[in-house]
């Protein structure tokens, strides 16, 4: 067990672009640390991405679904958040079977209607509440929803979080990025809305939207491909207002 300023790191949570989260401990105290990674330490840009999630961490007023921090800090130069703990698990691993986990881009299966709809509604609800704030989240997948066993989501991984309007460098996971993140235009609450259209259109389907493999592929194919019809009619009708190119 590798210590970390005052905290005691148990396991490796997840490991992304901009740090590593680990499950951690401070005597009776459990909490997800994330912390930039080493070789990012003196990348300014970097260094104000991770600023601006320890700033919406600390300061977003709180929601149930939305992770909050705990505190921040710097450990021998490398900034760290901690934040509380999201019982549960991502809605990567729920919906992907464990033998195939390894596979680079796996088949998701499908969920029953009632809760694919009850944990889109959760993250909608959640999202709704950084768009209250003037804030696009601009990451949503399954890997940083967070679903409880009762079906409660936990948005998670604020990294590439941006005011709304403002544009820039391309940044979110391809396949699940709107067509303005694709073109590096402007973020508003329709980015966030796309991402979960992608998300519940591969509830349903059971198979993924625009991931093509390489890179460029899945960005052309979020900015020219049409959807297929669900055959749930009234879901593909949500799912398909979600996924308008230019809403």
């Amino acid at each position: 067990m590798d210590g970390f300023g005052t905290w005691q790191l148990e396991s490796l949570i997840a490991v992304g672009g901009l740090g590593e989260v680990w499950r951690a401990h401070r005597g009776d105290e459990v909490a997800a640390i994330k912390r930039l990674h080493t070789h990012l330490v003196r990348n300014d840009e970097a260094r104000e991405l991770f600023a601006t999630e320890q700033q919406l961490a600390m300061g977003l007023p709180r929601h149930p679904g939305i992770v909050h921090g705990l505190e921040v800090g710097d450990v021998d130069g490398r900034p760290y958040v901690a934040l509380e703990l999201a019982p549960g698990a991502d809605l990567r691993h729920i919906i992907t079977p464990a033998a195939t986990r390894a596979v680079i881009s796996p088949t998701p299966t499908t969920l029953s209607r009632p809760r694919a709809i009850a944990i889109i509604a959760a993250a909608c609800d959640a999202v709704t509440h950084l768009h209250r704030f003037g804030w696009v989240h601009g990451d949503l997948s399954p890997g940083n929803l967070i679903v409880s066993e009762a079906d409660g989501v936990v948005v998670v991984d604020l990294g590439v979080a941006r005011k709304i309007g403002e544009a820039g460098t391309v940044r979110g996971t391809h396949a699940y990025m709107a067509p303005e993140q694709v073109r590096g235009g402007a973020w508003t609450p329709a980015t966030d809305v796309f991402a979960l259209g992608v998300v519940l259109w591969e509830l349903v389907a059971g198979t993924r939207l625009f991931h093509r493999g390489p890179t460029w592929l899945s960005m052309a194919a979020v900015v020219e491909a049409t959807p297929p019809a669900l055959p749930d009619a009234q879901l593909d009708g949500i799912a398909q207002a979600a996924l308008a190119k230019d809403p």
